[in-house]
């Protein structure tokens, strides 16, 4: 049994790619069960074993408390970490292949207060869990761009303390794009740095760019569309490798 945390910053595409990914693992005899802990969904494409709306939503916090939608998605990140134990035992008699978690729209929100290492090492406790962190590639359009979202990555792996994957979502609508060489050849990058940016940022982001292409080659990225399934075959290849006791992801 595998268990996937999705995350990603807002717009990545993480409810519809559950969903679909979903839809294609069940297509080939896989059992999936859904996991939504967003409570800020108005609605999910899928019929979830588990949906933190049952307990609290944002709408009814706001309203109880007397809170704007930031606050109370504050609030309601720090009432869903005093569930990480009863979502675990809930979903912990789960007989699916496959357990496919949904986070908030807002990851930022998720991984770095204590919700969401608290769920994450819950998990991990009823069966291997990694996380999918999601990237919109339409985001990256620049050196600077690349830079900012592997480094964000690289911070939630450091506060989850699973094995992560990147996956590109959204591939489709990509057109011609040099995502690719900016993440595969070092050389080309610092040659846009260099062309691109100037001063201290330059010299942060050539120091910074020494760092994130060590983890880039420890690692495949995945890209994948939610909407024409590519690259789903590819992803549950690199999830299978991240799981088993020869993956090097950790």
């Amino acid at each position: 049994m595998m268990q996937i945390v999705f995350i990603g910053p807002a717009g990545s595409g993480k409810t519809t790619l559950v969903s679909k990914y979903g839809e294609w693992l069940n297509s080939s005899g896989q059992r999936v069960s859904f996991i939504n802990l967003d409570p800020g969904a108005d609605e999910v494409p899928y019929s979830p074993l588990f949906d933190i709306r049952e307990f609290f939503t944002v709408e009814e916090i706001m309203k109880r408390e007397g809170l704007g939608p930031n606050g109370a998605m504050i609030r309601a990140m720090d009432l869903l970490s005093e569930r990480s134990i009863e979502l675990a035992s809930r979903i912990g008699g789960s007989q699916a292949d496959w357990r496919l978690i949904d986070t908030p729209g807002q990851s930022e929100l998720f991984v770095f207060r204590s919700a969401g290492p608290e769920i994450v090492r819950s998990l991990s406790e009823t069966g291997r869990t990694i996380t999918v962190f999601l990237i919109d590639g339409q985001s990256i359009r620049s050196p600077s761009d690349l830079i900012a979202m592997f480094s964000l990555a690289a911070a939630c792996k450091l506060r989850l303390n699973v094995p992560l994957i990147h996956v590109i979502t959204k591939a489709d609508s990509l057109g011609r794009t040099d995502l690719e060489p900016l993440m595969q050849d070092p050389e080309y990058l610092e040659r846009r740095i260099v062309k691109e940016e100037g001063g201290l940022l330059q010299e942060y982001m050539l120091e910074y760019s020494k760092i994130i292409y060590p983890m880039l080659r420890r690692q495949r990225t995945v890209f994948v569309s939610a909407i024409s399934r590519t690259g789903f075959e590819a992803l549950e290849s690199i999830i299978h490798d991240a799981i088993c006791e020869c993956g090097d992801l950790r």
